[in-house]
């Protein structure tokens, strides 16, 4: 079981752009709740883009959710999905191992299009009634850290560091395993299906990952962790639908316990300021 457990992590001179991403522009100590919404989709599933186009919809009405497209990688027969990873797979197949709550006996969480929302509620992607209420009932709880994220670009705008700050607001975590995990996630990137399910269809992605870095931590008391992890662009993304999706999560329960979302560009963080998720045009 821990090595099950533990796939919940695999399963994932300077210019400054500084962005709280925690506290939103309110106090530091009353930070928003901000919702990790993860959707298991794939370019090999004919049922997954009406899913990925309530989850932009979705994101384009709330700004207090994380959204992050994960691609699974076991529909990938005929057609090789380009964001598709095994690691992605492997988180969605933990999900389905820890969870303890009623679930079809046959497929149980490991299936397109599903959705979760802070580790803690699957619904099916296609499901917009079910969803909505997922995010409102995960918004009502208060965060268990304080999340803080920022992001130090180099000058070629296209590498940078994420640093980040963690701290317990609940007794409840000290000593417990986080896993800290930070997703570079973009958005809007049009695809042309040549097989499968989706065969001639010109598809729009809504938030698939592209790089997922991660650590574990164990907050001590009030003491603040720190980490940082690098990400560098690849040739062909577009820097204003990048962002990250950071977020601190229980390593045995997978509750989520906070998230943050840094736009990578100046005006992705304009964007998120005025209340419209990256990527999303008004």
């Amino acid at each position: 079981m821990r090595d099950v457990v533990r796939l919940i992590a695999v399963g994932l001179g300077f210019s400054t752009l500084s962005w709280n991403a925690a506290a939103q522009g309110l106090a530091r100590e009353d930070p928003p709740r901000m919702v990790l919404v993860e959707l298991f989709t794939s370019q090999g599933c004919d049922m997954c883009p009406e899913a990925e186009r309530l989850l932009g919809a979705l994101a384009a009405r709330n700004a207090r959710i994380a959204p992050i497209a994960f691609h699974v990688d076991y529909f990938n027969d005929p057609w090789k999905d380009p964001f598709s990873d095994k690691l992605y797979s492997e988180r969605q197949a933990a999900y389905n191992a820890l969870c303890t709550k009623p679930k079809n006996p046959e497929y149980g969480l490991y299936y397109t299009p599903m959705l979760m929302v802070d580790g803690l509620q699957s619904v099916n992607g296609r499901d917009p009634g079910a969803i909505q209420a997922a995010v409102r009932q995960a918004q009502t709880r208060k965060p268990k850290v304080t999340l803080e994220a920022e992001l130090d670009l180099k000058d070629d705008a296209r590498s940078g560091d994420l640093r980040i700050s963690l701290a317990p607001r609940s007794p409840q975590i000290k000593g417990r395993e986080l896993l800290v995990c930070a997703v570079l996630r973009d958005d809007l990137v049009v695809t042309r299906v040549g097989s499968g399910e989706n065969a001639n269809k010109t598809l729009t992605a809504r938030f698939p990952a592209r790089a997922t870095r991660f650590e574990f931590a164990r907050p001590d008391g009030t003491k603040e962790t720190r980490l940082s992890f690098p990400f560098q662009l690849e040739l062909g993304w577009d820097v204003e639908h990048l962002g990250i999706v950071v977020f601190a999560q229980d390593r045995n329960s997978a509750e989520v316990y906070q998230s943050a979302l840094v736009p990578w560009s100046r005006r992705g963080a304009d964007r998120a300021k005025a209340g419209v998720s990256p990527g999303v045009q008004r």
